[in-house]
């Protein structure tokens, strides 16, 4: 134990014509114990996953002829929504020295797939919402249900809007065995009809997907492909994590495929006009010559 003091002494201007002498002193007690702190820092040197995110796409069946059976309405005719493939793409780039992982269930297993439609994360994941779609389409024939409840539909009538040749023509639940640039792109089926009336301006409804994406660290100073593979028990060249993520469902911020537009009207609706048939220089010669009144209504 050591008491000492840290003195101060200067002169403190009173006036134009004295100086006062002014001076301080603080106490000190030092005190020696068995505590004592360490301070450290770090940087990143690689970030697993960057640039995440997610697009909600919906694939109309192609009116191929405006022909009457699948348009919405009569006069503006635009391609029936209803029966419309709904499904979220969910993009990231992953870090440079990371690859898929082959075995395991690939860069993202199947299984770990899972989606869900609600305000709230917490509450749709109690509510039991959160569902293995990925698993379930994987493992369907074509007149089985998939898709999130009560969106379920055949998986016949799903993929056929997927294949039209407006269609975005889109693998579902499929892994990539290899991604030389790093991006990586999953789609994930909801079901039929999911965004139907769903969209709004206050956040209330919204897709979340939950996955994990399984990698194998590549970097030669780490061990890297020249060393063990974390399949035969070496555990920190295998990099896991749980994406989770959320978009909502606005209007205006659905990429829609297969939708198309026309319109019709009469000239009579629109326009209003005579034809006069001849020339005149005067009034008076224009009496005279044949006027056709009101032609856009025949």
């Amino acid at each position: 134990t050591v008491d000492t003091f840290l003195g101060l002494a200067n002169f403190r201007p009173t006036g134009i014509a004295a100086l006062d002498t002014f001076a301080t002193q603080t106490n000190l007690h030092l005190e020696k114990t068995s505590f004592f702190s360490v301070s450290t820092h770090g940087v990143n040197h690689y970030t697993f996953l960057e640039y995440v995110n997610l697009r909600l796409v919906a694939v109309y069946k192609e009116d191929a002829d405006f022909s009457g059976a699948e348009e919405a309405t009569d006069r503006t005719v635009r391609t029936n929504p209803d029966g419309a493939a709904s499904y979220v793409q969910v993009t990231f780039t992953l870090g440079a020295q990371y690859a898929p992982n082959g075995a395991s269930g690939g860069l993202i297993p199947v299984d770990s797939v899972r989606a869900g439609v609600g305000t709230f994360f917490e509450e749709v994941e109690a509510g039991g919402g959160m569902e293995e779609v990925c698993a379930v389409f994987a493992a369907a024939l074509d007149a089985a249900p998939v898709g999130l409840a009560p969106y379920t539909h055949t998986k016949k009538t799903f993929t056929d809007r997927l294949a039209q040749p407006c269609g975005p023509q889109a693998a579902m639940c499929t892994t990539p065995g290899s991604v030389p640039d790093q991006f990586v792109s999953y789609n994930i089926p909801l079901g039929v009809d999911v965004f139907a009336n769903k969209a709004s301006s206050d956040l209330s409804s919204n897709v979340f997907v939950d996955l994990v994406v399984n990698a194998l660290d590549t970097d030669p100073s780490t061990g890297g492909s020249a060393g063990p593979t974390p399949n035969q028990g070496d555990d920190p060249m295998q990099m896991k994590t749980t994406l989770t993520a959320s978009i909502p469902i606005v209007a205006g911020g659905i990429n829609v495929f297969c939708d198309g537009f026309t319109a019709k009207t009469d000239l009579k609706d629109v326009a209003n006009a005579d034809i006069v048939v001849g020339s005149a220089n005067s009034p008076a010669e224009l009496t005279r010559l044949r006027i056709l009144e009101d032609v856009a209504s025949t």
